[in-house]
């Protein structure tokens, strides 16, 4: 394969970046409406909230922390797992995986009793936010993001928007509009799933399923992407 080929290759389509950090957003502001007011995708506040419960002495507060984090990192790991034991560290057939998987559980979590305990839910997010963010974190043909929050990308655009504006850089200039790009899809997600509990509820969370669906769209094969 010449290297032309291989960068064409190579390339991830900007607007499967932009479907898979809206269900981000979505997932964070579904689990704080509806399941504690917590963050389930970033773990920084969890592991702040735990050292705090921790220097209290509450035990029961440091368990319910440590669940959510023990959650994601059993994510990333199972999500590396599967990707090198049965893809054989193809990221293309991986992604399709995670698609289907997001799609799946998503649709599961909407369909739990409303009894159900906060842990329980917000630990599923944190472990689905987990398979999301190791497996979707490049678009185009270089350019890295955080497909579950924002503090990340908000770097990068900061970065790119400098590098655009003061030493000129057209490309960085590009860069910086695609990390703009990022942040406002999450933020619309957001904004679409506060509306959505309004309507329906916990319902709500199909939409996640939707979008993962949707993100199967742009997911494209590598043969094709050679092409």
């Amino acid at each position: 394969m010449s290297e032309a080929a291989a960068t064409i290759k190579a390339k991830v389509p900007v607007r499967l970046g932009l479907t898979v950090i809206c269900a981000g957003g979505f997932m964070d502001a579904y689990s704080y409406l509806l399941h504690g007011h917590v963050f389930a995708t970033g773990q920084t506040g969890n592991i702040v909230l735990l050292c705090m419960n921790l220097a209290e002495g509450a035990w029961l507060g440091v368990a319910r922390y440590l669940v959510s984090i023990c959650a994601f990192v059993l994510g990333v790991m199972l999500s590396r797992h599967i990707l090198f034991q049965v893809h054989d560290g193809r990221t293309h057939g991986m992604q399709r995986w995670v698609a289907i998987f997001e799609a799946v559980a998503f649709a599961a979590i909407a369909l739990l009793p409303a009894w159900t305990p906060h842990l329980i839910v917000n630990s599923a997010i944190s472990f689905c936010a987990a398979v999301s963010y190791e497996n979707f974190r490049q678009f185009g043909t270089k350019s890295a993001y955080a497909s579950v929050f924002c503090t990340g990308n908000l770097r990068s655009f900061g970065e790119t928007l400098y590098d655009g504006l003061f030493k000129k850089d057209a490309h960085e200039l590009h860069r910086s509009h695609r990390y703009a790009a990022l942040v406002i899809s999450f933020c619309v997600g957001a904004v679409i799933c506060k509306f959505l509990i309004d309507a329906v509820g916990q319902y709500a969370c199909l939409a996640i399923s939707a979008l993962f669906l949707l993100s199967l769209r742009f997911i494209a094969e590598p043969a094709a992407a050679a092409g």
